[in-house]
């Protein structure tokens, strides 16, 4: 019996996954289902600055959550702050769906976002944490977030009432607090992996991933101003398949991540953004209205799958995980607040030329901002032959230090090789060496032991610290 409960725990980092794609999807419901109430009940000119103080909500969501976990030192204090902003979130929820008037929907609306980015926050944080040193974070949040588009397509174009609507914000809702509450600490470490020699790095790579997202939100605030006063006015249906661009953006985005540590998603942002530039001309027409917004949609996949992977990167390696995990989310939401009404007062004045030159030249300062970024991605291009050799020596020779120090028996060694630089469980690992997968636990809880740590999680960042040490 204790062999099955053993065999039947899932992996952390698909739960975690399953996670954040269910709060993306939370997400998106309840930012589409306010847009679209506040057309019924404020009427289609206050859709825009509805949704713009709606990302401010979100943004300070985000914050909020960092704000919290500070101010609750316990683990159980945590989790009963998770519980009621979940509940809360559920009852905004349930108000939004029948509130008629304007004072009580704008109430509903703010709590709804704001609770509902204090969720995102959490989860952004937790998975940061659970992915840290994986080389499949960019695919599984690229897969993540798609799956919930092609969802909302679904819910959206397919079931018209809007109780069957909501009941997907509930699930999802519920479903992301089980998870956040029941998961068992020791899969999200406490302290992060200190990887920055010095604050200077620290600080420089901050600030550059910061104004990359701060130029990359002007160009989206500037398209996303029309196309939702677009779908406000009814003029263009922004959900309908030409929204799938979104998801196949997203998919291509997180493969090109997880290819080279990163190396190459700068580079293919900057060429999604320049391409999409051109999708400004065509959005006053309606002949090249599908073009152009399935331009801007294959851009969106690349700039959210950029701020959201570099940060979750960045944040186990930094001071404050719980705030910079989410940081590119913040970023964004207050950037494209800010850029949405300027923005759609110049479309209405001067049409949208005036929109996609300015686009061009932020595309201009993107490029100029991540210039160091993508200069590595073409230098190791040209070094393709003889870096990975090197680097594949010094992974071994650092990998056998570690045992040495650990004191590790050849077969541990192996078994150590396996937990750090693979996803396998315990099963995969004993069929890989041959081995019953009881000896496999044997020889983890030596290495657990050895290493004086408990966790997998745990034993990356004891390694990772040996590392840059």
């Amino acid at each position: 019996m204790a062999e099955k409960r053993v065999r039947a725990n899932p992996s952390p980092r698909l739960l975690c996954g399953i996670c954040f794609a269910l709060c993306f999807f939370t997400f998106m419901l309840i930012e589409a289902y306010v847009n679209e109430r506040c057309a019924v009940v404020l009427g289609s000119s206050s859709v825009n600055s509805v949704y713009t103080f709606g990302l401010v909500c979100t943004g300070a969501g985000f914050l909020s959550f960092s704000l919290l976990r500070k101010a609750c030192k316990t683990e159980r204090s945590r989790k009963a702050a998770l519980i009621v902003v979940g509940a809360l979130c559920l009852a905004a929820a349930a108000v939004l769906l029948i509130a008629d008037q304007p004072a009580v929907f704008l109430a509903s609306a703010t709590a709804a976002l704001l609770l509902t980015g204090h969720i995102g926050g959490c989860v952004y944080y937790d998975t940061a944490m659970c992915f840290a040193g994986s080389r499949y974070t960019g695919r599984v949040i690229g897969a993540g977030m798609a799956a919930p588009i092609v969802l909302q397509f679904v819910v959206q174009n397919l079931i018209s009432q809007s109780v069957v609507f909501m009941v997907g914000i509930f699930l999802s809702v519920a479903l992301v607090m089980l998870f956040v509450i029941r998961v068992p600490r020791n899969w999200i470490p406490e302290k992060p992996v200190q990887s920055f020699s010095d604050d200077r790095k620290y600080r420089k790579t901050a600030i550059a991933l910061v104004a990359a997202v701060v130029l990359m939100s002007l160009v989206a605030g500037m398209i996303d101003s029309v196309l939702t006063a677009f779908n406000a006015e009814r003029s263009y249906n922004i959900y309908s398949g030409v929204r799938l661009f979104y998801a196949l953006g997203l998919v291509l985005a997180g493969f090109i991540a997880d290819v080279k540590e990163r190396k190459y998603l700068p580079l293919a942002t900057v060429c999604a953004i320049l391409v999409s530039s051109v999708c400004m001309f065509f959005l006053s027409e309606e002949v090249g209205y599908f073009a152009g917004t399935a331009l801007m949609y294959l851009y969106s996949g690349f700039y959210v799958i950029f701020l959201t992977v570099m940060f979750l990167d960045f944040a186990p390696k930094s001071k404050c995980p719980e705030l910079w995990a989410g940081m590119g989310r913040i970023v964004r939401s207050l950037t494209v607040a800010a850029t949405i009404l300027p923005a759609l007062s110049i479309y209405d004045a001067v049409g949208s030329t005036a929109l996609a030159v300015g686009s061009c030249l932020i595309s201009i300062g993107i490029l100029l901002v991540l210039l160091p970024y993508i200069a590595r991605a073409v230098t190791a291009s040209e070094q393709i032959e003889e870096i990975p050799a090197q680097q594949e020596i010094l992974s071994q020779e650092r990998l056998q230090l570690y045992a040495e120090r650990c004191s590790l028996t050849p077969r541990e060694t192996e078994v150590l090789e396996r937990l750090l630089t693979t996803d396998d469980d315990l099963q995969e690992i004993a069929d890989s060496l041959f081995i019953s997968r009881r000896m496999v636990q044997r020889h983890v809880s030596s290495i657990y032991e050895k290493a004086e740590t408990k966790t997998r999680v745990g034993l990356l960042r004891n390694y990772m610290s040996f590392t840059v040490d």
